[in-house]
């Protein structure tokens, strides 16, 4: 089963500076032990007074700079577990939006997706309503890996959404795997890598599993009840994935990202890229690239008082953040390096009007250490300093 044949691909950014548009749906039917995001377990879930929710605060936003008379090139609709929402739900907000706005012809339109939570009618519903691209969280095709993550789902569950996708008429689906999960061994990491590769999604993720503080894990790992995998063990799991997804063709772009030439993600390519993104929904974030350094902001994280707070405010910003230089400069180092091209010294210096080097002295010593690389006038990661990533990001912090 193939997802890529005869698609054409995704084109690149349209416009300079693209307008990405994330939606925050923050349910699920159970919250998984190592997760960390903004993400409540429920039964039952406001659907409608939710969508009211963004709806109004879509329209507080777009009546203002930067996102007047911006057209939205990509629409992002994460969780928590936006499947949960029926395709009506997710058509009554795009109805809005473009009644307020405009999505671009060529927009990227993302869905995350959870196996448990879906049906081939749903999933035609989303294909139906303009949703281009799925996101799906298989995380494993092993039953004793999704035993430990807590994940719903079952491999058959898998199996069948995965055909489901198919016959619903997708054809950019991008598949999510976790490695380095307590019990997972190479050889069982080696297997998911392959049987995600053999359905054909024009993208993959790989997330290794951290241990997050405030998560059931995290406590689990103190008190001695969760033994994670070597460190060893977490470089050869990664170090297998890129050999695998190198030899199905796939393109290596980001540290955690492989995608199919030319179906890199456009969204998350535009978050990397510093380009402005304004999030809808309880705890999204947003970046405003200002003719100084840039603001940020992050709304209220409980979903009751974040639909009352927008309800009667337009907005529901809980912290703001307005970045200094020192920080905007760590943030362009940061984002562009975690990207296997790098950054061209010109655009930092277009930017912040120093050059790079002087701005960040340690660079030479990370390149005679064999952690920077310059290749073709760009600054990028090396093989080994992909291994090594985190400390390096430190270095500019």
């Amino acid at each position: 089963m193939k997802f890529y044949s005869s698609l054409i691909p995704n084109p690149q950014s349209l416009t300079p500076n693209p307008l990405s548009l994330y939606v925050h749906i923050p349910y699920c039917l159970v919250k998984c032990p190592y997760c960390d995001f903004n993400v409540y377990a429920v039964k039952q879930w406001p659907e409608e007074q939710y969508v009211e929710a963004l709806c109004a605060e879509f329209r507080h936003y777009v009546a203002q700079p930067p996102w007047q008379n911006q057209p939205i090139e990509t629409l992002y609709f994460g969780g928590g577990t936006p499947s949960l929402f029926a395709p009506s739900a997710i058509a009554r907000f795009l109805k809005y939006v473009t009644d307020y706005s405009a999505i671009a012809p060529q927009a990227e339109i993302t869905l995350e997706a959870d196996p448990a939570s879906v049906s081939y009618e749903k999933l035609a519903g989303y294909r139906a309503i303009g949703v281009n691209r799925l996101s799906f969280g298989v995380q494993s095709f092993h039953p004793t890996v999704l035993k430990t993550l807590g994940r719903l789902h079952t491999i058959d569950d898998v199996q069948h959404s995965l055909a489901w996708v198919r016959e619903a008429g997708f054809r950019n689906v991008s598949l999510d795997l976790i490695f380095a999960v307590p019990g997972q061994t190479l050889d069982m990491f080696a297997f998911d890598v392959s049987q995600a590769i053999a359905y054909g999604p024009t993208h993959l993720s790989t997330y290794c599993l951290t241990y997050e503080e405030r998560t059931p894990f995290f406590s689990l790992r103190k008190k001695g009840r969760l033994v994670p995998v070597s460190e060893d063990e977490e470089i050869e799991m990664y170090t297998q994935v890129r050999a695998q997804c190198k030899t199905a063709g796939y393109e290596h772009y980001e540290i955690s990202s492989f995608a199919q030439p030319q179906f890199r993600s456009r969204h998350n390519t535009n978050y990397w890229n510093g380009t402005n993104y304004l999030g809808l929904g309880a705890g999204a974030h947003s970046y405003a690239n200002t003719p100084d350094w840039g603001i940020r902001w992050s709304n209220e994280r409980n979903p009751r008082r974040y639909m009352e707070k927008v309800i009667t405010c337009g907005e529901a910003r809980s912290v703001e953040d307005t970045l200094t230089r020192d920080q905007a400069m760590g943030e362009f180092m940061f984002l562009n390096l975690r990207q296997r091209d790098g950054f061209l010294p010109a655009a930092f210096a277009a930017r912040f009007g120093t050059d790079v080097y002087a701005a960040f002295s340690q660079i030479p010593t990370l390149i005679a250490d064999g952690l920077l690389i310059e290749e073709v006038g760009r600054v990028k990661l090396s093989e080994r300093g992909l291994l090594l990533a985190d400390s390096i990001f430190a270095e500019f912090f």
